[in-house]
């Protein structure tokens, strides 16, 4: 039988961040990517994921709020939330729940080993 690859949402405004993300983690992930916060909300509500990437500046640091709300979803589990910001704000990410803050740029062997090690954690709780 055939093991799926793990579902992941990559949420990020910048356009060419946004392609090499999609383009190297779809080697190891079924990822599902989107620059707008509405797209976020629905792909999130319509698919089952193992983790998000996200950039919490997206639409004038609306990411934030938006990082509040994929805690709630996932099924009724707890949806794992990486996020990857040019802006330093791990402390802050950390506090308001996610998983992982990774300051970009971010080398795509980083992002990775860091979803994985994520969704390793979170699939044992």
């Amino acid at each position: 039988m055939a093991q799926t690859k793990p579902s992941v949402l990559i949420i990020e405004n910048n356009t060419p961040t946004l392609q090499l993300y999609r383009r190297e983690l779809g080697r190891h992930f079924k990822v599902l990517a989107c620059s707008e916060l509405a797209e976020a909300q629905a792909l999130v509500k319509a698919h089952r994921l193992a983790a998000v990437v996200l950039e919490p500046e997206i639409a004038d640091g609306q990411g934030w709020n938006l990082l509040t709300e994929l805690k709630q979803f996932n099924h009724g589990n707890s949806l794992p939330v990486i996020l990857c910001s040019t802006v330093d704000e791990r402390k802050r990410g950390l506090e308001a729940g996610a998983a992982d803050f990774l300051v970009k740029p971010v080398l795509s062997p980083v992002l990775i080993e860091t979803i994985q090690r994520i969704i390793r954690s979170s699939s044992k709780v």
